[in-house]
């Protein structure tokens, strides 16, 4: 099932959308994780994409597919965004990644970059967001996640849909 949000294409069969309470229990690499997201395998309808906008629910889609990943992402929960932002404009740049897609959410102060990759092995993904997790951290330590992560479970890697673009 393709799903189309703004500049963005996913090719998944079930979504999920968040809870208020722990849904699922996950053990991964001795570690336990407590998901609140609830896994649906219904195609996902233009009436829950419209209620995630007025949010009223959170919906989100998984990055890993059959080890393959479309896309890198870089979300960014602090009020300071802009200058993340530029930080991370810079250092694309340095990379030579000329496209990538932004967007913000006000409400829940979250951005996201989408920088899409044509369905890569997980294993490149992993060493990309690594080589791109390495260099933010020598200019900035601040509270940043990056997508696919191999320290979480593959059900784990899953992205908050955006909700407006910059």
């Amino acid at each position: 099932m393709k799903i189309n949000i703004f500049d963005l294409e996913f090719n998944c069969e079930y979504f999920y959308i968040h809870s208020n309470t722990i849904v699922e229990k996950i053990n991964f690499n001795n570690r336990i994780f407590y998901s609140k997201y609830k896994k649906f395998t219904t195609p996902l309808t233009p009436i829950l994409l419209k209620q995630h906008q007025n949010h009223d629910i959170q919906l989100a889609l998984p990055l890993i597919e059959e080890e393959k990943v479309n896309y890198l992402v870089i979300e960014y929960y602090q009020d300071d965004w802009n200058a993340f932002y530029a930080l991370v404009k810079y250092l694309l740049k340095s990379l030579h990644i000329e496209r990538y897609f932004s967007y913000r959410d006000e409400k829940t102060m979250l951005l996201q970059i989408f920088i899409p990759r044509d369905n890569i092995n997980l294993e490149i993904a992993y060493k990309e967001v690594e080589n791109i997790k390495y260099l933010l951290n020598l200019k900035l330590k601040k509270s940043y996640k990056i997508f696919p992560n191999s320290n979480l479970p593959k059900n784990y890697n899953i992205i908050t849909l955006p909700q407006k673009k910059i």
